[in-house]
This record gives C-alpha cells, sequence and structure tokens, in this order.
C-alpha cells in the first residue's frame, strides 16, 4: 500500500512487496508516550549521526507557556516523572550544548501531528497570534500547496492574540463543547487577487468559535470572512459584524450553518450564499446583496431585523429564499475537550423540521459523545489505506489529520455509524493503481464522512461511491450524512487525469451537507484542458429520498448534476458551465441531438422531485449554445422554484438558450446585466 506525506515530520521507511507493487510505506516510530504515569521523550530521529553532548530539557504549560529547564541529559531519550497535569498540557523544548532548539515535544504533536497546532489558555496570546499569521504568510495565495494545518483552541480566551487571518488549507477551531468557550478577537480572509477579488478564496474553514468585539462596520473591525466556494464557517458565535466580501471584491461563495450571529451578517457583491438552521440578530444591516441566489433555510430571525427583507420575493424580481424549515439534517461531527481533559467527538444528533441552532451557550445540544483514543484510529502522513482499511474493519472510525494520503485500494466502510473525520483539510486521493474511488461505503445505516477534500491525480471510475448499487433498503431513522466534502479534479499537478462521475449515491435517505464539486478551470501549467482534466458528470444520484443542501457542482463535460432517484430534494444549487468545451460538436447531449449539456437534469423516468434556490452561469470562451440550464420531466410530481441564470461569458453567440425546459428566453444572443430567472415550475403532466 502507498500513503503520501509531504513536509510532515520524521519518518522510518521500509519496503514492502503490497498491491502487486514494490512500495515505500512510511512508519513513525512513538517519540513522545506515557509510561508508568511519567512522560517518555525520543528526540533520537532529530538529532544527526555525527552530533553529540548534553541536551537541555525544558517544559511548559502549553505550545507558548513559559519553558523552564527541568533537566539535561547526554541520551537521545529523557523521561519527565514529575508529571501532574493533564499529560496533553505539557510541552518540551530540546536544546542542543550549542543553544539550538532540535526539537519540540509534548504528546498533542504525537497524537496529531507536527501540522496541527493545539493553543492552551496559559499560552502567550502575543506568541499565538504570531504562529497564527505566519502560518498565513507562508500559505498566502497557495492555492496548490501540499500543506495543511488545523489552528485547534483549547477552551479560553485569546482576545489578546488579535486579528487572525487564515489562507488557504487552514482550519481554525475551538475545542470547546459550544462555540462560547474559546474567544478569539477577530478572523479574516485576505484575499490573493487583485481589487479585493474573492473569487478564488477557497479551502479554508472555521467552527466552533466566538468572535468578540465591536459592532462596527469599518472594514478592520468587521469579521470578514470573504470567501468563495469550499470554505464552510459552522458553528460560529459572532459579536461583530459579518462581511462576506473583501472591500468592494467580487466574491462566488458560500457556506454558513449552525451559526449565531448577534450583528449584522452579509456582503453586496456575493454572486451567490446559502446560510442554514443559524440565527441572524440584526439581519444584513446595511448591506444590500444585489446579487443572484441567497437562501436562508431553518434560520431564525431576532427582534431587530426587518422582517420584509427575509420572505421569498422571486416572484417580484427579488433574490431572497426563504425557507422556514430544514426537513432532516444531521450537524457535522467536531472534536472537543470533555470536562475529564479527553479528546472527544461530538456526533450530534438527527434533527427533523428543525429551526435555528442546535446548541445553546450551556448546552451542546443532544447527540453522541465518541471517547477519541478509545474509538478512533487517527490518521497521519504516513498510514496506509490498508492499515484503515484493517481498523475500520475492526469497527474503529477515522480522524485524518493533516496530509495528503494516496491510496492505493478504496477505504471501505462496512460497519453502521463509522465516522470517518478530517480536520486540517486532510487530502484522500485515488493511487495510480486505484482505478475505482477513494471512499466506498456499503448500503448500511448512520456512516459520516466530513471534513474532507478529494484530489484527483490519476484516473478513477468515482471519488467517493455511497452504495454499491441501488437498493430498496431505507434508512430514514438514521441516514448517512455526507458534510463539507469537497472534490477536485485537475489543477493540482501537470499531468492527464480521468473521472468518470465524481460523487456515486445509490444508498437511499442520504444527506449532502456542503459540497464543492469541482473540474479545475484553472491550475498549475499543464494540469488543466478539455483533454486533459476530463470528467463527465460531478453529482449522480440514483438512491432515492436523497437530500442535498449547499450543492456547489462546476465545469464538468456533460451534466453536471444528474439525478435519477426518485423523492429527491437539493435546496441550494450554484453551477457554471464548462468554461474550455471546444466547439459546439464537442459538446451536444440528447444522442448529438441538442446544443449542450443542462447543468442539472432529472432523469426522465423520475416522477417526483424538487429543487429550490438555483443560479446557474453560463462562462464560455467560445460561441456554443445550451439549450436549458435545467432539465426535468414534466409530471406533476417535479417541482421546481426560485431558478435563475445569468451569463458571465461576455458578448457573442453563446449562453444557455432557456432557463429550464424550452421556458423563460435566457442568455444566448444577448448580454444581461440581471439575472434571468423562473419563479416557480410544475410540471403539468
Amino acid at each position: 500500500d502507498r500513503s503520501v506525506s509531504r513536509g510532515l515530520g520524521d519518518v522510518y521507511k521500509r519496503q514492502l512487496l503490497v498491491c502487486g507493487i514494490l512500495t515505500i510505506i512510511t512508519l513513525q516510530a512513538k517519540e513522545v508516550e506515557i509510561k508508568n504515569g511519567n512522560i517518555v521523550l525520543d528526540f533520537s530521529s532529530k538529532v544527526s549521526l555525527a552530533s553529540s553532548g548534553k541536551y537541555t530539557v525544558k517544559r511548559a504549560i502549553g505550545r507558548f507557556g513559559e519553558y523552564t529547564i527541568i533537566g539535561k541529559t547526554s541520551s537521545t531519550t529523557f523521561i519527565d516523572k514529575k508529571v501532574k497535569k493533564n499529560p496533553y498540557c505539557y510541552y518540551y523544548q530540546i536544546i542542543d550544548s550549542s543553544g539550538n532548539q532540535l526539537a519540540l515535544m509534548g504528546m498533542d504533536i504525537e497524537l496529531f501531528g507536527e501540522n496541527v497546532h493545539i493553543y492552551n489558555d496559559t499560552d502567550n496570546k502575543q506568541s499565538i497570534g504570531k504562529d497564527v499569521n505566519t502560518i498565513h504568510e507562508t500559505m498566502f495565495g497557495k492555492e496548490f500547496s501540499s500543506n495543511r494545518y488545523a489552528l485547534l483552541f483549547k477552551p479560553g480566551n485569546y482576545q489578546e492574540a488579535g486579528l487572525l487571518k487564515v489562507p488557504f488549507y487552514v482550519h481554525l477551531a475551538g475545542l470547546g463543547k459550544t462555540p462560547y468557550e474559546v474567544e478569539i478577537s477577530n478572523v479574516h480572509t485576505p484575499p490573493h487577487l487583485r481589487n479585493g477579488n474573492g473569487t478564488c478564496t477557497f479551502w479554508r474553514s472555521m467552527e466552533n468559535i466566538a468572535v468578540i468585539g465591536p459592532e462596527s462596520y469599518d472594514e478592520e473591525q468587521t469579521f470578514k470572512w470573504a470567501v468563495s466556494q469550499a470554505a464552510p464557517i459552522r458553528r460560529v458565535y459572532s459579536q461583530r459584524i459579518v462581511r462576506n466580501q473583501w472591500e468592494n471584491g467580487w466574491v462566488s461563495g458560500g457556506f454558513t450553518a449552525d451559526c449565531h450571529f448577534d450583528a449584522a451578517a452579509g456582503s453586496k457583491n456575493q454572486q451567490q450564499w446559502y446560510t442554514r438552521n443559524s440565527y441572524l440578530n440584526k439581519g444584513r444591516g446595511k448591506f444590500e446583496e444585489i446579487k443572484y441566489n441567497y437562501c436562508f433555510q431553518g434560520v431564525t430571525l431576532g427582534p431587530e431585523v426587518d422582517k420584509n427583507t427575509y420572505i421569498d420575493n422571486w416572484d417580484k424580481g427579488g433574490n431572497i429564499t426563504f425557507i422556514p424549515t430544514t426537513p432532516i439534517i444531521r450537524e457535522k461531527p467536531f472534536l472537543f475537550i470533555d470536562t475529564d481533559g479527553r479528546y472527544k467527538v461530538f456526533r450530534p444528533a438527527l434533527r427533523q423540521n428543525s429551526q435555528g441552532v442546535s446548541y445553546n451557550q450551556t448546552d451542546m445540544g443532544e447527540g453522541d459523545i465518541i471517547d477519541l483514543l478509545d474509538s478512533f484510529h487517527i490518521v497521519k502522513p504516513g498510514v496506509s489505506a490498508r492499515e484503515m482499511n484493517q481498523q475500520l474493519n475492526d469497527g474503529k472510525h477515522l480522524l485524518i489529520t493533516p496530509g495528503m494520503y494516496e491510496l492505493c485500494e478504496p477505504l471501505h466502510v462496512t460497519h453502521p455509524n463509522t465516522i470517518i473525520l478530517g480536520i486540517g483539510w486532510a487530502t484522500l486521493i485515488p493511487g495510480a493503481e486505484n482505478s475505482d474511488t477513494a471512499i466506498r461505503i456499503d448500503d448500511v445505516d448512520g456512516v459520516t464522512v466530513a471534513s474532507i477534500l478529494f484530489d484527483a491525480h490519476y484516473t478513477s471510475n468515482t471519488l467517493i461511491q455511497v452504495g454499491n448499487k441501488k437498493k430498496s433498503d431505507r434508512h430514514v431513522e438514521n441516514p448517512i450524512l455526507l458534510a463539507d466534502l469537497f472534490f477536485r479534479i485537475g489543477g493540482f499537478r501537470p499531468a492527464k487525469v480521468h473521472v468518470d462521475h465524481t460523487v456515486e449515491i445509490n444508498s437511499n435517505d442520504v444527506i449532502g451537507d456542503h459540497f464543492w464539486i469541482w473540474r479545475a478551470d484553472h491550475g498549475v501549467r499543464g494540469s488543466v484542458g478539455w483533454n486533459v482534466n476530463t470528467a463527465k458528470n460531478g453529482l449522480v444520484v440514483n438512491g432515492d429520498y436523497v437530500t442535498v443542501y449547499g450543492l456547489f457542482n462546476e465545469h464538468f463535460q456533460e451534466y453536471q448534476t444528474y439525478w435519477a432517484g426518485e423523492h429527491g430534494r437539493t435546496y441550494f444549487y450554484q453551477c457554471e458551465t464548462p468554461y474550455d468545451a471546444p466547439s459546439q460538436k464537442h459538446y451536444m447531449s440528447e444522442n448529438n441531438t441538442r446544443p449542450g449539456y443542462a447543468a442539472y437534469k432529472v432523469a426522465d423516468s423520475v416522477n417526483i422531485h424538487e429543487g429550490i434556490a438555483f443560479g446557474i452561469y453560463d462562462v464560455l470562451h467560445r460561441d456554443i449554445m445550451i439549450e436549458n440550464s435545467v432539465e426535468v420531466p414534466d409530471k406533476t410530481g417535479i417541482r421546481m422554484y426560485h431558478v435563475c441564470n445569468n451569463t458571465l461569458s461576455g458578448g457573442g453567440l453563446k449562453g444557455f438558450n432557456y432557463i429550464l425546459n424550452g421556458i423563460g428566453k435566457s442568455t444566448y444572443n444577448t448580454y444581461h446585466d440581471n439575472r434571468v430567472y423562473i419563479n416557480e415550475f410544475k410540471g403539468s403532466k
């Protein structure tokens, strides 16, 4: 088997014949462990063969605590026999005879790896701010970097750390039971493109934190989560005004869930935004959201909100969809520290017809608490797919830490209620010898896969497959949850790559909660092109009673979304056409009889389907017609509400001829500064 890690610590290597090929496996030895109540440090891997002498060992409570000397040794091991607190509080500096720091060690680092930085309330707060913002400087603008980080805060007040900047591949999260247990001052996501352009501000996340500060519209004082796709904000409490925009720049996001905003939250130039099960105390405030598609679902409104700004207004040419309840949802699991000092994972309970957040100031909400060390296998770079599958077979959950993991075989989930949870933008890649998929889930109850980036570097059938084939079995009481899953085909490496259909859902009652499925339209040189990164479909749904919230799906070469299951529901859809179709003859559907491919296609055999709040945009480099942006059967059980499109192609003979099923003359042969929309479609047959 093979697992690839880049730039994450020292490893020992050996060669094995596995999967029919000679492969190098990286095996990590334990450098910090607890024995008989003592902490044993082994820093031999940090010392060069030529070095010798005495080493000084310093200890602190917390990563950036005050380090004091606790001993000296001529060996490359040291035993701390004065452990009185939680062993995961202690950090150690190993200093050589020249005064240089050889290593920073601790149980937290041993447990999660070097790219998970965990901060303690007793740490020097200025040092925390410097650490976070140094990572930002290192990662700023590196859209296709192999480095990933999880920056985790134990319960406490961190306001003195100042403004924290979040770049690509950084996961900023609190480790409290509720967001109120971790307080920070402010967060910004500066764009790397010019003129405040945040359209490529991707791949970052924030959860379970309180942002504490003044309620001001000043640019520097606002909590600026100015992002586009694949940048979820979950379970966040904010006193500051939340601005989803950078200055007056264009942005194309985004996703909010389970958040409590005391101050206003909004933008002006966001192309679209989806907000689910959150509390808005003061609405959008001064922000005039003038673009295309804003959807609020299961959102509760505070007493100071003008309720007239949160009503369905598409029938009057507006852009707001307000859906009072969320029919079925389980919030994404997250890592936290319990009152006993142990790391645990909270799996929120399933909610039906819900409104508002899933927690309050003193209660984390209903759900299951699962001990990390007892029930999870912690995956770090160097762990192989074969070992992960052995752990899954043994009934373990997986917590996958920051890194890029090439898998010579799919991760195969066979046990009900299994959790695969990533932190720090853990990335799964079907290896060159794995032409199947990255994760295959059997048709079992209650599986959760969350917070994973899937990257196609080679050729495979899919990147995730749920259920091997369509069956009649239902999972209505305990559905499978797929949350914050992001899929990238091309862009990262200069090579040809093909994926047939990226996400395939065959099981029934699956819940999808925030996808970005992206056939790359840009990337490193040689990684993008009509014949370079090829993929038919982003999402294919064959299962029945599948519900997807916050679906972003872009640039695929046939139907972006193809839905063949019954009783399907999509709440909020964002889609752009492929930029790079070479000509009309290369982009024809229905046995070469219909111009282009619909962005959202419901199979002719389907009788019941519902879609709400769709924004679909043509971005075509050449003169190409696409007959319809949406195609559905004309049957009484088919309901589509609030569907719009807009051209981003510029002039020429290009764009959508119709919005839906030949209804609504659209963007072809004209240029619209404003969207073209359909308020409601109910099948007539």
